[in-house]
């Protein structure tokens, strides 16, 4: 009598697969014709839908765990806190507490909690002593960019980088760059910066001076400062690195073109590179200068 096997176990056997087919140990398929079977890029809509539920599948699986382990984190540090007001006022004392906890919490659970990132810990609750802010900070940013902003001193700088990681979703690298060359200092140095001290630190709308930096910092580009570079160079250069350029111009910047021609009824100008900014709504024009003006 002729053996049927059923068409899902023979499709999976034509794809590679080795499913566990019930009351046979091993499978024989029935040839099939593989030009029936459709590419993906045939099937591009179906694909992409495919792909875009796995994507936001494993985003959501993302976001629960580091939901879960920032708030972790979190209530660790408020118990050892507790724990030290408990005992001994001395300093001596909350050093040999996280020194025992980070010993015992090896041995039980490996690696994960060292001496540095228990101390981290302590300080992220001391930071971010609200647990209203707590749910926000969970929510919308990772541990990578919380440990990097709670070492930020000044508090008005310390909110000014937690509102724009998570407006603008800068990545942990995005953020030590934008802190290493003092973005915020920067903002508020340039012209008529000075009176917008405390609209920042209260995230009121941004005027149009707050997305003037001076100065801009262009260590990326890598032109050499001697001899003194040519503005083409440096305008190739920009080119070139156009990402870390928008990164570093700031938020809403898009590039338009280079070399952008501006006629009169006499004359011809051509500016050296043009951007638009989406949310001022206005075009910024740059003119390449390697000399004093």
């Amino acid at each position: 009598m002729k053996r049927e096997y059923a068409p899902v176990a023979q499709l999976d056997r034509v794809s590679g697969f080795e499913p566990e087919c019930r009351g046979f140990k091993s499978l024989r398929a029935r040839q099939i014709n593989l030009n029936m079977v459709p590419y993906m890029n045939d099937l591009s809509g179906f694909y992409l839908d495919i792909k875009d539920i796995l994507s936001r599948a494993r985003q959501k699986a993302y976001s629960a765990v580091n939901t879960s382990m920032v708030e972790a984190y979190w209530l660790i540090g408020q118990r050892i806190v507790e724990e030290e007001q408990k005992g001994n006022a001395k300093a001596e004392y909350g050093e040999y507490l996280i020194i025992g906890l980070s010993k015992a919490l090896t041995s039980e659970l490996g690696k994960g909690f060292s001496y540095a990132n228990l101390w981290n810990f302590r300080q992220f609750y001391l930071t971010f002593p609200k647990q209203e802010i707590l749910y926000t900070l969970c929510r919308e940013l990772n541990w990578s960019v919380l440990r990097l902003i709670m070492r930020v001193n000044n508090q008005n700088a310390r909110n000014y980088y937690l509102e724009e990681a998570r407006t603008q979703q800068w990545s942990a690298r995005q953020l030590q760059r934008n802190i290493n060359t003092h973005y915020y200092e920067r903002l508020l140095s340039s012209k008529s910066k000075q009176n917008e001290v405390a609209k920042l630190s209260r995230f009121e709308k941004l005027s149009t001076h707050d997305f003037i930096k001076d100065p801009y910092v262009l260590e990326f580009l890598n032109v050499p400062q001697i001899p003194q570079p040519k503005e083409k160079e440096i305008e190739n250069a920009i080119i070139n690195n156009l990402s870390k350029f928008l990164l570093e111009a700031g938020k809403g910047f898009s590039f338009v073109g280079r070399q952008f021609r501006i006629s009169t009824e006499t004359s011809h100008f051509y500016i050296d590179l043009v951007f638009y900014n989406y949310l001022l709504k206005c075009f910024t024009l740059i003119d390449i200068k390697s000399s004093t003006l």
